[in-house]
């Protein structure tokens, strides 16, 4: 009986995964073929956003498949809720052929999600970064917008950190990390990542060991100023356990000089989604609608 309770369990959670990946590459495809359609018949030139109006962009964390499609699934309803209560204009998905016709708007902006991930391509945060750097680049020529407003969450906060302090930190107006480990911090498999390093280096190129506090890149990032450039910085860490989330410490995510910090009771893999974890969207509405 224990055998079949457990196989019926098994078949649910995969045929919740085919749907999840059906749903994921449907809009992905989507989303592609209307950027073609659109590109062969609209101009790619710059925008003429109003002033103090700025696109919103969203950045997903680690993703241990590194699959772009799954990843930019993860703030998909994130997106969907800010874009219904904020009045954003929903653009849905960055790709690499979304066009300036696309991000353009005359009074409402944007709200987009994006992924610094490159696909069959395991890299490490500093190219992350630089993948960031061309996003940011776009929508800020396609809209006309000085600045662009950013949401990341858990790993993605450490990349765009590392954007703002080595490539650019005047693109960026307001700035939200969502369960970040900004000091390394790492719990219940933190041992992992600190065996990958040794004399301060990764033993495999891969992005998560960087995380370790032990890591010379995580000494570096938090090295002098850890709030860089005339940007709002807001950090969110979650608190399940009297220690953190679950797999960042609470004690690691906030940063000196922040504009403001907020402890939510959320697990890591669910401080993202709004329904489940609504202490943590409530303050994210309450920063952009000011």
């Amino acid at each position: 009986m224990k055998m079949k309770k457990y196989i019926k369990i098994l078949i649910i959670i995969i045929i919740l995964i085919i749907i999840t990946l059906i749903a994921i590459n449907a809009e992905y495809t989507g989303s592609k073929v209307k950027s073609i359609i659109i590109s062969s018949s609209v101009d790619d030139s710059p925008g003429d956003a109003p002033k103090n109006t700025f696109p919103l962009i969203l950045f997903h964390g680690f993703n241990p498949t590194y699959s772009p499609r799954l990843s930019e699934f993860i703030l998909r309803s994130m997106q969907n809720k800010l874009s219904q209560d904020l009045d954003y204009r929903n653009k849905g998905l960055f790709t690499s052929e979304t066009t300036c016709a696309e991000l353009r708007y005359s009074k409402i902006p944007i709200i987009i999600r994006a992924t610094y991930l490159k696909q069959f391509e395991l890299l490490e945060i500093e190219d992350y970064s630089k993948n960031v750097d061309k996003i940011i680049l776009k929508v800020k020529y396609c809209t006309g917008a000085d600045k662009v407003d950013v949401i990341t969450y858990s790993m993605g906060g450490i990349v765009v950190r590392y954007y703002i302090k080595n490539i650019d930190n005047s693109s960026i107006r307001r700035l939200i990390l969502l369960g970040t480990p900004n000091h390394g911090g790492l719990y219940n498999i933190g041992w992992f990542a600190n065996y990958l390093v040794e004399d301060g280096k990764s033993r495999i190129n891969l992005d998560f060991i960087e995380l370790s506090e032990n890591h010379d890149f995580m000494k570096s990032l938090n090295s002098g100023d850890e709030t860089i450039g005339d940007i709002e910085y807001y950090t969110i860490a979650g608190e399940i356990d009297q220690k953190g989330d679950g797999l960042i410490l609470s004690e690691s995510v906030s940063l000196d000089g922040e504009n403001a910090h907020l402890v939510v009771p959320c697990r890591h893999s669910l401080m993202n989604l709004p329904f489940i974890c609504p202490d943590a969207y409530t303050f994210i509405k309450e920063v952009f609608s000011s």
